[in-house]
């Protein structure tokens, strides 16, 4: 009975994912990979910020402060890394090798330079970025953020570089490179953080400090790992120096519209951060808490949209828009089966999680509250409002989803974060009904732009329309 169950399951697995680019038995061994590098990023961030929760009261707080503000720097090269993984994922799929290694290098530089612009920014004028965006706050948190963002500023410049290396061995195909890279920096991160947090007591500049040393030895060790002769992306020194200007502007196409979305993002975040600020200091540290202990459920969740960028981008290269909307459908379902998995085995251990992070008494109530409001929606809409997101922008949609996913941000966490939160006084959980209803709002809108077909452009909606005669 069993077997018989396994092997009706297996059949309708290849049925909804088999094709003339991917077998199912293919998709699986890259989403693996990809699931186990997400979560290992997110445990180890999860225990490094537990490190700084228990350094002391208000020391979340400050380490949420800063990261928040940090977050816009990341939001504009992290979306230049993404529009260059669309091109690379799309040039795999048209079997471009030499495209393929001219964005890859075109990435590298252009990523660094701009991470190096905002790093250095961040590590000269954090602290009185981080006065002037909360002056409610007290003077030993806002000295603690000014002293993380001094020194994670400096961090930027070597992690922009490494995070274009890390999404081209994911754009084409090779989860495996990435997990590896994803090992090296994360443990690499984990140790130090033992060491100047707990060992060195420096609190939360020594988080800061381990993401420095972190990431200085993990761009190192992923040079070396692209170069390497074994490596199938078949890097040389002289892809670094190429310069294409068709793939300078897809890039660019792609990336603008990404980096206006995260910056504007992250803006409307900071706005969130801002009026939590206004809250008691038992609420803001729970509401870092129940974000850090979030971040499991989006390891199942970003795993998602990784290989939906992945094989949707090579359908687009492949100039099969059609094949490309089959798995973003496909994908949906099978992403609404890994989020349930991922809150039954995840929301149990709440308990167990939250005694990592030493919270007060007063605080415990609320971390269950905000956890339960982010998690039990998730299998039901998360991917809907994601998914369908990540594949539109391969197939070029970047506007449309941009504008999107900021209504979306100013609608449900920002207006009626702000109701729900300040107005009716409901504390940390109106932030997180306000994601609620980000999510409803984007699933919407997202499904009815994948069935009418808007969001092929040019030569893709004519093979479209062609396929479909």
């Amino acid at each position: 009975m069993l077997k018989s169950l396994r092997l009706r399951a297996l059949t309708g697995l290849k049925g909804r994912f088999d094709s003339d680019l991917f077998t199912y038995e293919q998709l699986r061994s890259m989403f693996i990979p990809l699931l186990l590098d997400q979560l290992f990023i997110f445990i180890i961030g999860l225990l490094s910020s537990a490190m700084v929760s228990s350094s002391g009261e208000g020391s979340m707080s400050a380490f949420n402060y800063g990261n928040a503000i940090s977050s816009l720097a990341y939001a504009i090269y992290s979306a230049v890394s993404i529009g260059a993984g669309i091109v690379i994922a799309r040039a795999k799929g048209s079997g471009d090798a030499v495209k393929m290694r001219e964005a890859i290098g075109e990435s590298c530089v252009i990523c660094t330079l701009i991470g190096s612009v905002f790093g250095v920014a961040l590590s000269l004028f954090g602290s009185g970025i981080v006065k002037v965006l909360y002056p409610s706050v007290s003077d030993t948190i806002a000295k603690n953020a000014g002293d993380f963002l001094r020194i994670f500023g400096l961090s930027i410049i070597p992690y922009s570089l490494f995070n274009v290396i890390f999404a081209a061995f994911r754009s084409v195909g090779d989860t495996k490179g990435s997990l590896i890279l994803t090992l090296v920096i994360n443990t690499v991160h984990l140790l130090c953080s033992l060491l100047f947090i707990n060992m060195l007591d420096m609190g939360v500049p020594g988080s800061a400090l381990s993401y420095l040393v972190a990431r200085i030895i993990g761009v190192v060790f992923a040079v070396v790992w692209l170069m390497r002769p074994a490596c199938q992306i078949g890097m040389r020194f002289k892809d670094f120096t190429r310069f294409d200007v068709q793939v300078a502007k897809d890039i660019v196409a792609l990336g603008i519209p990404i980096s206006v979305e995260q910056v504007l993002f992250q803006g409307g975040m900071l706005i969130v951060q801002m009026f939590i600020s206004g809250l008691t200091v038992v609420q803001t540290d729970a509401h870092g808490v129940a974000n850090s202990m979030f971040m499991l459920y989006y390891a199942f969740a970003y795993s998602m949209t990784n290989i939906t960028n992945t094989v949707c981008g090579q359908c687009i290269g492949a100039k099969k828009p059609a094949l490309s909307k089959r798995y973003c459908i496909n994908l949906i379902f099978m992403g609404r089966i890994v989020m349930l998995i991922a809150v039954l085995i995840l929301f149990p251990m709440t308990p167990l999680i939250m005694k990592l992070y030493s919270p007060s008494s007063g605080s415990i109530s609320y971390i269950y509250v905000a956890v339960a409001l982010g998690a039990l929606p998730m299998p039901l809409i998360w991917c809907d409002a994601n998914i369908i997101a990540t594949a539109n922008r391969t197939a070029g949609d970047t506007v449309f989803t941009t504008v999107v996913s900021l209504t979306a941000l100013g609608i449900g966490r920002v207006a009626f974060g702000y109701l729900f939160t300040v107005v009716l006084k409901m504390g940390i959980a109106g932030i997180w009904i306000g994601q609620i209803i980000e999510w409803l709002y984007r699933a919407v809108v997202f499904h009815m732009r994948l069935r009418s077909g808007k969001w092929l452009k040019g030569e893709l909606k004519t093979i479209m329309e062609t396929e479909k005669a």
